[in-house]
């Protein structure tokens, strides 16, 4: 299961120069990534080093999508949608600890919670992107009333859709890469990944004052902990 740190990184300085070159990361981001990647490549191997591609590329993607539309509505990402490393650090940092433990015990276990954590990861990206675009305005997830758009906590229809197939479409790819045993574990891996989300919003709309960043991290610290707690 485990890469070279070689072809670790080789691999994961190709994708972050790439990355940067398309405006998917800033050079901060860059190098952060470079970090996050090779950890996860050395040790997960390809398979996780393609899982965390996907939330990346799926992320930029959903991120690049209606960004005008977001921008004008106050729900566009900050610096063009280019993520920093503060971003790659909140978004990866649990998936990183999962990686490296699973690399040192062998436990499946860790393998799945790391596929959950950057399931959980792109489930969020996914709700905010897609909810921006929403033309319904969001309603915040504690009382329900009505909020801007990118406001802490707010949630939407089409967005919590999009987050139930990141989730999924993440729990599946690590299935079919090995990182996932069966369907059950598949199911528990979309289902803790869904559950960060919603454990980031309502963090997010009790607590706002604590900033994107850390509610990204109990995100998917959530989902890795579920993962591992209902295994």
């Amino acid at each position: 299961m485990e890469g070279s740190l070689a072809a670790a990184l080789v691999v994961t300085g190709l994708f972050a120069g790439l990355a940067y070159g398309l405006g998917m990361v800033s050079r901060g981001g860059a190098l952060g990534g470079l970090l996050v990647g090779t950890a996860i490549y050395a040790s997960l191997g390809p398979a996780g080093f393609a899982v965390l591609a996907f939330f990346v590329v799926g992320g930029s993607a959903l991120t690049r999508a209606g960004y005008g539309r977001k921008e004008e509505s106050g729900a566009a990402e900050a610096r063009g949608g280019r993520r920093g490393a503060r971003n790659a650090a909140a978004n990866c940092g649990v998936a990183v600890a999962c990686a490296l433990l699973a690399a040192l015990t062998g436990d499946e276990t860790l393998a799945a919670a790391f596929v959950a954590s950057l399931g959980a990861a792109f489930a969020d990206t996914s709700e905010s992107e897609v909810g921006g675009l929403a033309r319904r305005t969001p309603r915040l997830i504690t009382t329900l009333r009505k909020v801007p758009p990118g406001t802490d906590g707010a949630v939407s229809l089409p967005g919590t859709l999009a987050g139930v197939v990141a989730a999924g479409l993440t729990a599946l790819l690590g299935l079919a890469l090995g990182l996932v045993d069966g369907p059950g574990a598949t199911l528990l891996v979309a289902c803790a990944s869904f559950l960060g989300t919603v454990a980031d919003s309502l963090v997010g709309a009790l607590a706002p004052r604590l900033g994107n960043e850390i509610t990204n991290v109990l995100c998917t610290l959530v989902a890795a902990l579920l993962t591992l707690l209902l295994s």
